[in-house]
């Protein structure tokens, strides 16, 4: 915060993007983040970063979402949106695994979110805290929200949980890692491939799949 004295030119150009007094928009501060947390990976990304990002204090954006673990949290909503998520699912050609898996792969392969999917997913499976994020993000939203639309009786929130280990492990594996034959593969053909799986842990019948005796 500025002295009641006069500011000097410096420490005024830092603050040209919002003038004082204007409300700080969440959104604003998530959208910074997201392009951080996409070029400096968790480890290196700082909220003053952020925030100058952002063009807020730094102790706003605590304010706002509470800690770096938080706020890596919720910016992963704008890029994996449950609701996108849940709406492939609820509507379309195919089978509702291969709806799923084809959203999915496009969130990966989309320009504008690829490189902060493969940077987010390496600080999840690097850093400790980022996995605790992560982890959180996969069970408060991803998770509810997906089970809620399987409209299984038996283990939903199970259901959902196994089709997201072949969905993270595909992304591990044909992004992150890029190992072959999987990256080379179209986003077709992975469809092909574990579409039919995906759609067995939402809809197979709870005997066959082991789920009655848990």
């Amino acid at each position: 915060m500025l002295s009641s004295g006069m500011a000097s030119p410096a420490k005024t150009g830092t603050r040209r993007g919002r003038r004082q007094g204007e409300p700080v928009s969440k959104e604003a501060v998530l959208a910074a983040a997201k392009v951080r947390f996409a070029a400096d990976g968790y480890e290196k990304t700082t909220l003053r970063a952020i925030a100058r990002d952002a063009h807020v204090d730094p102790s706003m954006v605590l304010y706002l979402f509470g800690s770096k673990a938080d706020l890596f949290r919720e910016s992963l909503r704008l890029i994996i949106d449950p609701a996108v998520l849940v709406s492939a699912m609820s509507d379309g050609p195919g089978p509702i695994g291969d709806r799923l898996v084809r959203q999915y792969l496009t969130i990966w392969e989309a320009p504008e979110s690829a490189a902060t999917m493969v940077a987010m997913l390496q600080s999840a499976t690097s850093n400790t805290d980022a996995h605790e994020a992560f982890r959180a993000f996969m069970q408060g939203y991803v998770l509810t929200a997906v089970s809620g639309a399987v409209g299984a009786e038996t283990q939903p929130r199970l259901r959902a949980m196994l089709a997201a280990t072949n969905l993270v492990g595909t992304a591990l594996l044909r992004y992150v890692m890029k190992v072959p034959p999987l990256s080379d593969l179209s986003a077709d053909q992975v469809v092909t491939l574990i579409g039919p799986t995906v759609t067995r842990y939402l809809t197979g019948d709870a005997d066959e799949l082991g789920l009655t005796a848990l």
